[in-house]
């Protein structure tokens, strides 16, 4: 019986990128006449191709479950929910970290971040 290795081989013409996104954000008491008080915030964002989203300087994620905060891309929602029940004042420092890909091989596109939101949830 023969043994199978992994041959080392190359792709050029790729363009392997990563960005970082960071935003301070305050939560006011009203926008529009929604007033947030006690209302679930749950950040949103979309990225081409992998993405991470961190919040206050955490990656959330629970051992044993699918993270939504983590390896989410081809623009595939990365939701986060930043609180159960906010208030006006609140505030998150969200980071966003994005890479195209496959990343085992070089693409031919740059990454691209599309949108990113917040929900609120009464």
């Amino acid at each position: 019986m023969g043994t199978a290795g992994l041959a080392p081989c190359e792709s050029g013409a790729g363009k392997v990128s990563f960005i970082w996104y960071r935003a301070n954000l305050t939560i006011p008491a009203k926008i529009g006449d929604f007033e947030t008080a006690g209302a679930k915030a749950v950040f949103t964002a979309y990225v081409d191709d992998y993405a991470e989203v961190w919040i206050n300087g955490q990656m959330p994620r629970r051992s044993g479950y699918p993270s939504p905060a983590t390896i989410q891309g081809l623009n595939m929602p990365n939701r986060v929910v930043l609180a159960d029940a906010i208030k006006a004042g609140d505030k998150f420092q969200v980071a966003v970290f994005g890479i195209n890909g496959p990343i085992s091989v070089a693409p031919s596109n740059f990454v691209f971040f599309r949108q990113a939101k917040i929900d609120f949830y009464k």
